[in-house]
């Protein structure tokens, strides 16, 4: 049986507290897992988040089925100024410290760009960057390392410091943690421009990640003639805030793929959905991976 959830966010408003949170996404689905950004979802979250109001967000899910099972703090982890960078780095540490309290298994974050808008900037893949990025994933891995909590890395094409799957390997390779982990998104590690055979290109990169997969973000794309966070891009480009099944990606071979490795058994979140129609989103998702 599928893990599957929501990101929390995408139910298009901010919830009044985890109470209500557990009780709309078990209404889609029992036993739904969650990919949970307390700032983006609550009215009310504070800052910092404690340990025991990361329990009692525990607590409430677990009323309704529900879990955490992605703890997303979104920051810029290259950021070039360096007090917001600070600000940044020590909202994650925030969230390791906090992680277990709620029973997420992971703590996730893209991995940024030089731009302080977060767009695609030349100088994000510089080997200085690069080596100035591997020395902030060492100090976020040993705050995890002493919480006994893992964290995990999103790729995005085009845009971020890790913006491919070799690059991820790298990075995974590097470090050699098991505190340290994938969180998969086919739509985000797609090249802009997409690729020429969906079967290779997929079968490549999960082969490689598959040690590392800990879990996967389901959304779709449609082609655009721009996408403001590329500036340099020249349609047509991918737009990648579709939801599942609404656009063109071969979900059913990718979901092969996935068996194929067996990464298939990780939470997966779904992304950009409406949830006027996300019981056909979740249908879909159920009837492409059966088919698969």
């Amino acid at each position: 049986m599928l893990d599957l959830g929501f990101r929390t966010h995408d139910f298009g408003r901010k919830f009044e507290d985890a109470n209500e949170i557990g009780k709309v996404a078990s209404s889609f689905r029992k036993n739904a897992c969650l990919h949970f950004a307390p700032y983006k979802a609550l009215d009310n979250a504070p800052k910092p988040i404690d340990c025991e109001w990361a329990a009692g967000v525990k607590e409430s899910l677990a009323a309704h089925g529900v879990r955490v099972a992605i703890l997303g703090c979104y920051i810029n982890p290259v950021h070039p100024d360096p007090d917001t960078l600070e600000s940044e780095l020590r909202k994650f540490e925030n969230g390791i410290e906090v992680a277990n309290s709620m029973g997420a298994g992971l703590v996730a974050t893209e991995t940024g760009s030089l731009d302080p808008r977060n767009i695609r900037c030349e100088d994000t893949w510089t080997e200085k960057n690069w080596s100035r990025f591997l020395g902030i994933i060492e100090r976020l891995l040993k705050k995890a390392e002493e919480n006994h909590v893992t964290m995990a890395i999103e790729a995005v094409a085009d845009k971020n410091t890790v913006d491919d799957p070799i690059r991820m390997y790298k990075v995974m390779e590097t470090f050699k943690s098991p505190n340290l982990r994938v969180l998969f998104d086919a739509v985000n590690i797609m090249p802009i421009k997409g690729v020429h055979d969906f079967y290779t290109y997929y079968d490549d990169a999960v082969s490689m990640l598959a040690p590392y997969i800990r879990a996967m973000h389901l959304k779709d794309f449609v082609w655009a003639d721009s996408m403001p966070n590329y500036p340099y891009a020249i349609g047509p480009v991918k737009k990648g805030n579709v939801a599942i099944g609404e656009g063109l990606m071969p979900w059913k071979t990718i979901f092969g793929i996935y068996k194929k490795y067996k990464v298939d058994n990780v939470p997966m979140t779904l992304e950009n959905f409406n949830p006027e129609t996300l019981p056909q989103s979740l249908e879909y998702v159920e009837k492409a991976y059966a088919e698969a």
